[in-house]
C-alpha cells in the first residue's frame, strides 16, 4: 500500500501533459463560414464530445470521445440512448491556429472568443 501511495504523485505528474492539452483545446465551438448550416461542437476536458449539424430538414447528432493527435482533433462517435445512430463514426478536424477545419475544407469551428469584431 505504501508503494501505491508513493507512486500516486508520479502518476499524476505523468498524466498532466495529456490533460493540459485537452483542457486547452476543450470548449464550445460554432461552425462559421458555411451558409444555411448550423453546427456546434462541445469538447469536454475529460475527452467526451457532443456535436450537431442542421442543414435544411437534415439534423445530425453525435457524441463520444475525442483526442488530439498529429495536428488534428479526432472525434469518435458511439451509440447511446440519446443518439442511437450517430451522424458519423469518425470525424477528423484539422487544427489550424485555434480553429478546427472540417474534412471538406469549408468553414471552420471556432470558439466565440476567437471571433474578431
Amino acid at each position: 500500500m505504501r508503494i501505491l501511495t508513493a507512486l500516486l504523485p508520479l502518476a499524476a505528474f505523468l498524466a498532466t501533459p495529456a490533460f493540459a492539452g485537452q483542457a486547452e483545446r476543450a470548449g464550445h465551438y460554432y461552425l462559421r463560414g458555411v451558409m444555411e448550416t448550423g453546427s456546434e461542437l462541445m469538447l469536454h476536458p475529460d475527452g467526451r464530445f457532443q456535436w450537431y449539424l442542421v442543414y435544411g430538414a437534415l439534423d445530425l447528432f453525435a457524441e463520444g470521445e475525442w483526442k488530439e493527435a498529429d495536428g488534428a482533433v479526432i472525434l469518435t462517435a458511439r451509440k447511446s440512448k440519446d443518439v442511437p445512430k450517430p451522424g458519423f463514426e469518425t470525424l477528423v478536424l484539422t487544427v489550424h491556429d485555434r480553429a478546427l477545419i472540417p474534412p471538406d475544407g469549408r468553414g471552420a469551428y471556432t470558439k466565440p472568443s476567437d471571433e474578431k469584431d
